[in-house]
């Protein structure tokens, strides 16, 4: 799910999913084991083994999760460009004078984005948390077996491997994944961008239509009709940011026409 697989993204992979890595033998009882490795998984690995305990981390997909990967970490990084195209526009308000037209760089917006992303992954490395950490991470698949001991399933090419982790306390840190609605017809069937793919993008999109008006989908509207993408909003809420304050969320939604259609 992570492409291109340019210089950037390939050092973020063998950071936080390495091919290659060998799991350490389980041949104790751990005082932790931990099931996912986004901020909380890690979070709960490394104040666990900083207090002498002996911690299991299990992830089947990235270290660092939606945070590093999918969401904090490129959107920011996204935001940050969108700012400054704003920012610029708006020279005039600030007494500096800007001749010429406005011209975006999309692919090297990616690519910084990525850029950036590859610099922090060592933050959440399975290099880290194994050798400065003193954390066993096992890259894979994890199954209750009993009440005190998990199953990690691994398979590379051909070769698939089990391995037994017996546990006194286990954290179940999974996290979430996008949901696909199934309520509106045809959607599946024309392959819809979530936040799993939206960063994959190497091309900027004549327009996009984002459902959802949570502070994800707000983001990605704000970035992206300043990018200059056409931007449509769909919400079933009565207003954009509900779960943000009253005043907050309609002073924002008012601003927001001017940069992209809302539709209740």
């Amino acid at each position: 799910s992570i492409y291109p697989l340019d210089e950037y993204n390939t050092t973020l992979l063998d950071n936080v999913h390495p091919a290659l890595h060998e799991a350490h033998e389980a041949n104790s009882v751990y005082n932790m084991v931990v099931i996912g490795a986004g901020a909380g998984g890690l979070v709960t690995s490394a104040g666990s083994a900083g207090v002498g305990g002996k911690v299991a981390l299990i992830e089947r997909h990235l270290l660092g999760g939606d945070c590093l990967n999918f969401g904090c970490v490129p959107s920011k990084a996204l935001l940050s460009c969108a700012h400054t195209i704003r920012t610029i526009k708006r020279s005039n308000e600030f007494c500096v004078k800007v001749n010429g037209e406005i011209e975006v760089d999309f692919p090297g917006i990616m690519e910084r984005m990525r850029k950036l992303r590859a610099q922090i992954s060592p933050n959440d490395s399975v290099k880290r948390f194994e050798e400065e950490l003193g954390v066993h991470v096992h890259i894979g698949s994890a199954k209750f077996v009993s009440k005190d001991s998990v199953e990690v399933t691994k398979t590379l090419g051909n070769k698939t491997t089990k391995t037994i982790l017996k546990f006194h306390k286990c954290c179940i840190a999974v996290g979430a994944r996008p949901a696909i609605p199934s309520s509106i017809p045809g959607l599946s069937d024309v392959k819809p961008l979530t936040n799993y793919s939206i960063f994959n993008l190497e091309e900027l999109p004549e327009s996009l239509a984002i459902i959802g008006s949570g502070a994800i989908g707000v983001e990605m509207a704000s970035a992206f009709a300043l990018f200059g993408t056409e931007v449509h909003l769909f919400s079933r809420s009565e207003r954009i940011l509900i779960r943000e304050e009253k005043k907050s969320s309609f002073n924002y939604s008012r601003e927001s026409h001017k940069r992209w259609s809302t539709y209740p």
